[in-house]
Parts: structure tokens; C-alpha cells; sequence
């Protein structure tokens, strides 16, 4: 909890504490020859995963806390293979090698959490305060900040789960346990597309012929008049030495 609602201090804690675990593990289980690679990352799941996502069931993330965990994440893999920067291998390959969700993906305990909520009965406080509303008061001018309850529909409908059908299927812990677990898998499948189309869209080069002043001595096309005076000033004085 904080004054100002924001979940970054508790997101940079995490991320520490999670790194100086990793620290702890790296020489004795992580970088050691002999053990195997799905045993080290069955110790990075039930040791630095837990730590970094303890108490996540309550949080109201944005964009900017999903890719720091994403960040942590394939860095953590990256050391756990011995893989480095230079070899330029996919986060989607990386991904499918370990066998390991991405961090997003990890956050499948607040739709297990929700479906515990909503399994409460009506006097419990957390399904008091998931259905609640203020009396009085109103939000501030401007963007309004994300509320819990709509991080979660963006969650469901990442997952194709209709928000009007959460009730319904909360409401019996085996089908919203199947749901889910259908739920996260499409997600992933979505995830690993999405990513290689926008990989295959940086590596895309681009057909279109620059457009701009054009150099009459060298024919550079330049971006605007200002770049051609430079670039012509620049050739008269190579031109005098």
C-alpha cells in the first residue's frame, strides 16, 4: 500500500529481491556443469519465480511493471543457458527451449485468485471490496488511473474469457480451473505470434525510396534543406583542404 497507489516501488523491491536470489543460486546451482539444465530451471521457478511474485493475486499493473518483469525474466534464462547477447536468439526460442511462460504469462495467479474471491460468500471482506463502491467522491479530471477490477477484464479478454461469464464459471473451482488453464494456453500461442510478427516487422527492410533535397554533386538525398546545406558545406571544405 502507498499514498499514491502506485505499484513501482513494490515492483522494484520485488525485482531485487528476486536478482539476490538468482546471486545466491548462480555459483552453486546455476552456472554448476553438473547439473542439468531442467533442474536448474525448476530451482529458478520454485525459488526467484516465487519471490518475484509474492503477493501479485492484488496487483494493478501497467505496460511499464509487465516488461520489467519480462526484462528480469530473459536475463535470468539467458545466464541459466550461457547464452550472450551477440548470438542474437529469439526470446520466443529462448522461451520453447526452457519450457518456461513468459513473465505476463506467469501472472495466472490472479485469475486463480479472482475465482477463489468470487467463490467467497458475501460477508467475506475481499468480495466485499472486489464488488464494492464509494458513496461519495468522484476521480480527478484527466486519465484516470487503472483500477484492479479493469486490469482484470484485460486479463480475461487476453485469455478469451468473456467478463459477462465470470460468475458462471468462478462459481465452480473445476470448470474455472479448466478455463483457465485453456485460457493461459491461447494466451501463450497469441504471445509467441505477436512477437515473432513484430520481430519479422524489424527485420523487414523497407522498399520506399527516400524522398528529399537531393545533392547536385553527389546526388545524396537528404532529409531537409538544412541537412543539404550542411552536407554541401561540409564537401566544400573537403573540397579546399
Amino acid at each position: 500500500m502507498s499514498d499514491s497507489c502506485s505499484l513501482d516501488s513494490e515492483v522494484e523491491h520485488r525485482i531485487k529481491a528476486a536478482s539476490s536470489a538468482f546471486g545466491r543460486l548462480t555459483k552453486r546451482v546455476f552456472l554448476n556443469h553438473n547439473l542439468a539444465i531442467p533442474t536448474k530451471v525448476a530451482v529458478y521457478r520454485a525459488v526467484c519465480v516465487s519471490v518475484i511474485l509474492y503477493g501479485c493475486e492484488t496487483w494493478t499493473l501497467y505496460r511499464r511493471h509487465t516488461k520489467a518483469f519480462e526484462a528480469f525474466h530473459i536475463r535470468s534464462l539467458q545466464s541459466i543457458l550461457g547464452i550472450r547477447w551477440w548470438q542474437k536468439i529469439p526470446h520466443t526460442e529462448l522461451l520453447e527451449k526452457d519450457g518456461i511462460t513468459p513473465a505476463e504469462h506467469l501472472l495466472q495467479r490472479q485469475l486463480r485468485w479472482l475465482g477463489h474471491v468470487i467463490r467467497m460468500p458475501d460477508n467475506r471482506l475481499p468480495r466485499r471490496l472486489l464488488y464494492g463502491e464509494l458513496t461519495v467522491g468522484q476521480r480527478s479530471v484527466g486519465r484516470p488511473k487503472k483500477r484492479f477490477i479493469d486490469h482484470i477484464k484485460a486479463n480475461l479478454l487476453k485469455c478469451n474469457i468473456k467478463p459477462s461469464d465470470l460468475e458462471a464459471l468462478a462459481s465452480v473451482i473445476d470448470i474455472w480451473r479448466t478455463v483457465c488453464d485453456t485460457g493461459l494456453r491461447s494466451f501463450g500461442n497469441g504471445w509467441i505470434t505477436t512477437s515473432e510478427e513484430r520481430r519479422a516487422a524489424r527485420h523487414t527492410t523497407s522498399t520506399k525510396r527516400k524522398t528529399g533535397p537531393r545533392c547536385p554533386k553527389c546526388s545524396r538525398v537528404c532529409a531537409s534543406d538544412f541537412g543539404l546545406r550542411s552536407h554541401m558545406r561540409s564537401q566544400d571544405k573537403t573540397g579546399n583542404t
